[in-house]
């Protein structure tokens, strides 16, 4: 019998890789732990058949209701296929013998980069990185939009850099993206506090303007090193019923014009994510490469609604 070598975890713990020595997909073979959360661990994974390494995302326990967030969040990344959004590479269930047998597993591009949230802490970002980032993200956001469909999470640590060329930076984690008109569940929280839009914090239904808004607040943060609305969930929470974010005089006209759009008050103020995107392509210096008009182009191509499972 074959003894399932022992890998590092996310805090240095030793621990036996999940799904043993028997590869996921017949090619997928687990390694570290890369995160962890309260509805699923994601794992670094090995492609057997000689393809670039890969994150597996498997459910917190084998339920029919992480079975159907598995599947829809599946659903959602097969059909997105843009640049600035993870890669779907499968899904399935960890087989039997394993501790997480039965659980649900979804298998996407791994972005090798950090996420957004390493890079406001280290202040590692300059303004024309930024603008690129925010003309990318946006366009993804777009994508998204335009299937019928609304991230309501969009933060920096769901916010990765890829180190591509293609798109220099990714969005993930797709679990609580729902169709715009959606309310929310019951008892469950939908997003992340500090970059909800005031209608997502007062549990409205979903809209696609709550994503351009929470990326707003993003951008606002990684260029200046400090969150919108500190302080706990409810001072955060209240504050943004008050007031639009403070944008420093200092970032210049074509950051104001952006940013005071996306994160207005009033949903029906805010420009779409394209709009968002064709003015963050602006603020992009002259010399580098600019991408916008073939991947708005694209997102308007493949503009196609996605029925999710029920």
């Amino acid at each position: 019998m074959k003894v399932p070598a022992a890998v590092t975890a996310v805090g240095g713990t030793p621990e036996v890789a999940p799904g043993g020595t028997v590869p996921i997909l017949g090619r997928y073979q687990l390694r570290e732990r890369l995160g962890r959360g309260s509805l699923a661990d994601v794992y670094a994974a090995t492609d057997l058949a000689g393809g670039p390494d890969v994150a597996v995302k498997i459910a917190a326990d084998a339920g029919a209701k992480q079975q159907a967030r598995i599947h829809t969040e599946a659903a959602i990344l097969a059909a997105l296929d843009h640049p600035a959004i993870i890669g779907f590479k499968g899904e399935g269930t960890m087989p039997k013998g394993c501790p997480q047998a039965g659980r649900p597993f979804l298998v996407e591009e791994r972005a090798f980069g950090t996420s957004l949230s390493e890079t406001i802490r280290n202040a590692d970002a300059n303004r024309a990185h930024i603008a690129a980032w925010a003309a990318d993200l946006y366009d993804g956001i777009s994508r998204l939009h335009r299937m019928g469909l609304v991230h309501r999470d969009i933060k920096p640590a769901n916010l990765m850099l890829s180190g591509l060329r293609r798109s220099p930076v990714k969005i993930i984690d797709f679990g609580i993206t729902a169709r715009a008109g959606t309310l929310p569940e019951p008892g469950i929280s939908s997003g992340t506090v500090h970059y909800m839009s005031p209608e997502q914090a007062s549990g409205q239904a979903a809209h696609p303007s709550w994503d351009v808004y929470a990326l707003g607040l993003v951008l606002l943060e990684l260029l200046t090193g400090t969150k919108a609305y500190p302080g706990t969930a409810v001072e955060s929470l209240v504050a943004r019923t008050l007031r639009s974010p403070e944008v420093p005089r200092s970032l210049g006209g074509g950051w104001s014009e952006l940013l005071r759009a996306a994160t207005a008050m009033n949903g029906a103020d805010r420009p779409t994510a394209a709009e968002a995107a064709t003015l963050a392509s602006r603020l992009i210096p002259s010399g580098r490469p600019r991408r916008r008009a073939k991947l708005l182009s694209m997102s308007a191509v493949r503009g196609l609604h996605l029925t999710l499972p029920a």
